[in-house]
């Protein structure tokens, strides 16, 4: 077992590495997952990684996430509520007419598509598949995966397209038993948190924990910028995994649904950004607080290139909250609706 993470793990370096030295965007994030992802899809070796390496990474990402979040963001944040709160309304609608095309096209019963179709939240909407018991949790599940790969890899190559990262001068980075403590705090953190079944528990931890602690001003060090590039490493390693063979063999004729539902969503993303670079924020930022990823993958994204993390992050929390709140009931009803007509 240690030599399969060993070899895993010397897979995602190499592709971090082949990335850093072309020039690529987010190397260590992007490398890693397209080349495990080669890997797992091309080559007979057996590969594998634990989930504590993906909560490590997390715990990482939350941390500089979390140090971020100051009392002057959080009050900058308010006047950005009425902007989510339309974007996930368009969204919402979007949804929808996406899902009756899935449906129609991909010959799919509506709650399954609904619910292949819900922009963003994997992890909530899979665990809503699994309990529904009539969806096809097998569609639904590579509908996410296909569109989460897609995101996470051409959206660094559209914000960098758009978006000259400049490093921007920080404090004096250095690794210090502070540094080290905090971090343990912030993986209990994390603990806490998936006990009480909160979503992404170990990136949404640390934010809180360290987001606390700055409200409270208990000094905070700055993150090493080489613990980012494990964070993204972790992370990358764990998303390029998510694809087995065996499952692409099966949807191959849900391949072109799935793409085209992410291109439709991504497009859509993308003009609603242009018109938000132009009143409100750099692209960069609108970009990845609009487009339907999950808040630690554009999370990470953000930090990596300097973007505003705090007001991605809150656009992206505001859309798992919409997604809990409005989308998942809507499906609910949707399908229980399906089911009703079914038995008369």
């Amino acid at each position: 077992m240690i030599l399969i993470f060993l070899r895993t793990f010397a897979i995602g370096l190499l592709g971090a590495i082949i990335f850093s030295f072309i020039g690529l965007p987010i190397p260590w994030l992007l490398g890693s997952m397209l080349m495990t992802l080669l890997f797992q899809l091309k080559s007979s070796w057996k590969i594998g990684w634990h989930p504590i390496f993906r909560n490590i990474g997390l715990v990482i990402a939350g941390y500089m996430i979390g140090y971020a979040f100051t009392l002057e963001a959080l009050q900058e944040m308010v006047r950005y509520f009425p902007m989510m709160l339309l974007i996930n309304v368009i969204f919402f609608i979007l949804f929808i007419a996406v899902s009756f095309a899935v449906s129609k096209w991909a010959r799919l019963d509506l709650g399954t598509a609904m619910t292949c179709c819900a922009p963003g939240g994997l992890q909530q909407v899979v665990v809503f598949a699994e309990e529904q018991k009539t969806l096809n949790i097998t569609v639904v599940t590579f509908y996410h995966v296909m569109r989460l790969l897609a995101i996470i890899t051409f959206v660094p190559f559209i914000v960098s397209s758009n978006h000259s990262s400049i490093a921007a001068e920080s404090p004096l980075e250095k690794y210090s038993w502070i540094l080290f403590g905090l971090m343990i705090l912030c993986y209990g953190a994390g603990i806490v948190f998936q006990f009480i079944k909160v979503p992404t528990a170990y990136l949404l931890g640390p934010v809180f924990f360290v987001m606390i602690c700055n409200l409270l001003s208990i000094p905070v060090p700055v993150m090493p910028e080489n613990l980012l590039h494990i964070a993204q490493l972790f992370i990358g390693i764990y998303m390029g995994l998510l694809l087995k063979r065996d499952k692409l063999k099966k949807m191959k004729s849900h391949i072109v649904y799935a793409i085209g539902s992410c291109v439709i969503l991504i497009g859509v993303a993308f003009l609603i950004s242009e018109w938000m670079a132009h009143h409100f924020m750099d692209f960069a930022t609108s970009f990845l607080s609009v487009v339907p990823g999950g808040v630690d993958q554009m999370g990470i994204i953000a930090a990596s290139i300097q973007a505003e993390v705090t007001v991605v992050t809150s656009f992206q929390l505001f859309r798992i909250l919409f997604l809990s709140i409005i989308i998942i009931p809507f499906v609910k009803y949707m399908v229980h609706r399906e089911q009703r007509k079914v038995r008369s």
